[in-house]
């Protein structure tokens, strides 16, 4: 009798894949969503403030397969030229974001393979 174990093959994968779709993408989803709020939180935070119109105006929006930070107020490009906001939101919490990302990845990964991903038979 011979006895041998596999690892899955890219097919198989493929269709772990497909069976959890809206699942993993949901917490894909809900880990770009909370990646995006925490740009926005520091944003707001080194934004100029004037009127507090363009604080008020940051928001995250989800997008496929990505999150949105930004505002739609007319000056705000060049407000960001003269005191950058958001570019630095962003590299400030860059390690943050890679830790959540990679969270939302794991938990992600983690409920494709509960029943794992190789065979011995």
């Amino acid at each position: 009798m011979q006895i041998k174990t596999e690892i899955i093959k890219g097919k198989e994968l493929a269709e772990k894949f497909r069976e959890a779709g809206k699942e993993v993408q949901d917490k894909i989803d809900r880990a770009l969503w909370k990646a995006g709020h925490l740009v926005e939180r520091s944003a707001k935070l080194l934004v100029h403030v004037d009127t507090g119109r363009c604080r008020a105006s940051i928001t995250t929006r989800l997008v496929p397969s990505n999150a949105e930070v930004g505002t739609i107020v007319e000056y705000a490009r060049p407000l960001e030229k003269r005191y950058p906001f958001l570019k630095p939101a962003l590299k400030n919490n860059e390690m943050e974001i890679k830790v959540i990302l990679h969270k939302g990845l794991s938990e992600a990964m983690s409920d494709i393979f509960k029943e794992g991903f190789t065979k011995i038979f």
